[in-house]
């Protein structure tokens, strides 16, 4: 999961559209089967706007990094905008046609659906669990006092709480349970409720690992050798920069590799790489 600024889709379309419904939606807020009513009756003004978070989110899934084709993306609401699943709550209305409120995902990501590896119901559907459900909101202002236990593709923060498992590609919480049970917990049922740990996802991740790992370790070869190989270390750079790039697919994996390897800040800062001297 990479964070994707949201506040930035003005930029790539116009918001007044949607703008306008979210102030007309508020008419209807006593009468829930009105609501319900305009939601799909508008349900195209966020739905126009699919191709603008396809580009905001560098033409990937917001959730589990994979690429998209242009009109494979879910437009979805990260706060439910009708019923959530699983607790007596009419939904997020006022949420419905908030820009600030809405994702790209895969579908895989975005519907409810048994994995046909695991036999598990995995994908987020309507669900928006909280830490304290008797602070569940029941307008705008009230947000503030959620503790949502999902992880928001928006919020830079909590694309930090997941890693991966780099001997198999799989996610896992960067916390363990015995260092931080909340930050632990938001990240493994996310893995679970977004679907992240999909086997084809795995087994893609686990590719570019092993790719990125061969990589890094022919470039700390190269980085031995007096005189250096200047072509070949900048090609190796360039390789690796591809890969952490914000447009790669599971970029995010990929500068896990670099980091434990010990070559990303090298690779980042553009500067030679410097290895202590041998024993």
């Amino acid at each position: 999961m990479r964070a994707v600024k949201i506040n930035q889709l003005p930029r790539l379309v116009d918001p007044k559209a949607i703008e306008k419904a979210n102030q007309e939606i508020t008419a209807f807020k006593h009468d829930e089967k009105a609501l319900s009513e305009f939601i799909d009756d508008r349900a195209d003004e966020y739905r126009k706007l699919r191709e603008a978070l396809w580009h905001l989110g560098s033409m990937k899934c917001w959730y589990s990094e994979a690429r998209l084709q242009e009109q494979q993306g879910q437009v979805e609401h990260f706060r439910p905008k009708k019923k959530v699943a699983k607790v007596k709550h009419s939904g997020y209305w006022w949420d419905a046609f908030d820009w600030t409120n809405l994702r790209l995902a895969h579908p895989t990501v975005n519907v409810r659906v048994t994995d046909y590896l695991t036999g598990k119901l995995a994908g987020k559907g309507t669900y928006f669990p909280l830490r304290d459900e008797a602070q569940r909101a029941t307008d705008k202002a009230g947000e503030a006092n959620e503790s949502a236990v999902l992880l928001d593709p928006t919020v830079t923060n909590d694309c930090r709480l997941l890693s991966f498992d780099l001997s198999s590609g799989r996610p896992v919480p960067r916390f363990k349970r015995e260092e931080d049970e909340w930050r632990f917990q938001r990240a493994d049922l996310s893995i679970d409720f977004y679907h992240l740990d999909e086997g084809t996802w795995n087994v893609d991740r686990k590719d570019l690992i092993d790719e990125t790992s061969k990589l890094c370790d022919e470039l700390i070869a190269v980085a031995k050798v007096v005189p250096r190989d200047i072509e070949r270390y900048e090609l190796l750079v360039a390789d690796l920069l591809d890969r952490i790039d914000h447009l790669a697919e599971f970029s995010t994996v990929a500068q896990q590799v670099l980091c434990e390897k010990g070559v990303l800040n090298a690779v980042v800062s553009h500067q030679a790489m410097v290895l202590p001297p041998p024993p």
